[in-house]
């Protein structure tokens, strides 16, 4: 639901063509025609205060589950062979190994 991207001096965001914010009906366009602001109401200079997020929640690590369900000594599954890889032909390559 939310992405935090921080860093303590430089973010850099760099696209080929475009960046595009959007928001609520409202979008911020930078592309090689200039700088597009779109939106009811557009505040520049006009005080307001940035968002903040929820914070960060990290999840432990889980369990594995297909190893714990397996019985020990059942069938294996049939291994697939390596196609055998080609030598190298020396007649065309004098000082080759």
């Amino acid at each position: 639901r939310e992405i935090h991207l921080k860093a303590g001096q430089k973010l850099v965001i760099e696209a080929g063509q475009e960046l595009t914010l959007k928001a609520g009906g409202s979008f911020i366009k930078l592309d090689a025609s200039g700088v597009t602001v779109f939106g009811p109401l557009a505040k520049i200079n006009a005080g307001g205060s940035p968002g903040s997020g929820s914070g960060i929640a990290l999840k432990s690590p889980l369990q594995p589950g297909a190893a714990d369900a397996d019985k020990a000594g059942g069938p294996m599954d049939e291994a697939l062979a390596n196609p055998l890889s080609k030598t190298k032909p020396t007649g065309q390559y004098p000082m080759s190994l």
